[in-house]
């Protein structure tokens, strides 16, 4: 009985790998394929491999950069357009996490700085993008602030049509013109000691122009 059992586990074992295998999606397949034929010198192999997976709808960025070498053989120019499909991929389109680093870990010189020349870009971009859309959220990166405005004078608490409220306001102190009216008054005594004092007509003197104009006088 335990020898059944064992076939058993190692046909269920065996089921089950490849049923992950059978699962496995042909474009990365295809993409595999592409990268084992670049490296071996199969240029054109690998190209065409890769254009198999993209005209099957291949997001994967790795994809687009190693049909942008291939395309490089005739010049860096020629790939440019795969680089930024790529970086935009990377960015912003990819389903799925892929290690784009991990796979240009063995291309260098020009060609690499072109490479990574695109993938910056596409960052910039996206968060060019990004703060955008802050500002237009309202976001913390877009906060406008508005420009403060000084406070208006306060309104005078005075009749609008008194003749004494022209140019005034509230709390606004005035200088009045001309003298005071409540003078105090001057004190004669002090001001006669200091040569101030105004003349004074002499008393004795009334009496006799008053004597000289009565009639009945002698």
């Amino acid at each position: 009985m335990r020898i059944p059992t064992v076939f058993s586990l190692f046909a269920l074992v065996t089921a089950t790998f490849s049923g992950a295998a059978s699962a496995q999606d042909p474009r990365d397949e295809m993409y595999g394929k592409a990268v084992h034929a670049f490296f071996r010198g199969d240029v054109d192999h690998a190209e065409l491999l890769l254009n198999d997976a993209i005209a099957a709808g291949s997001v994967d960025p790795r994809a687009y950069i190693f049909r942008g070498l291939c395309l490089s053989r005739n010049g860096i120019e020629a790939g440019t357009a795969d680089f930024e499909k790529a970086a935009d991929l990377e960015i912003n389109g990819a389903r799925k996490v892929v290690n784009v680093g991990q796979a240009l870990q063995r291309i260098q010189g020009p060609v690499r700085a072109e490479i990574e020349k695109a993938r910056l870009n596409a960052r910039l971009a996206a968060r060019a993008r990004s703060q955008e859309m802050g500002k237009l959220s309202g976001g913390a990166d877009g906060l406008v602030v508005p420009p403060k405005n000084d406070p208006a004078p306060a309104p005078s608490n005075l009749a609008p049509n008194d003749p004494f409220n022209a140019g005034m306001t509230k709390g606004d102190a005035k200088a009045m013109e001309g003298k005071p009216k409540n003078t105090p008054p001057v004190d004669d005594f002090e001001a006669e000691l200091n040569g101030d004092a105004p003349a004074m007509d002499d008393p004795a003197a009334e009496p006799a122009a008053a004597a000289e104009e009565d009639p009945f006088g002698p």
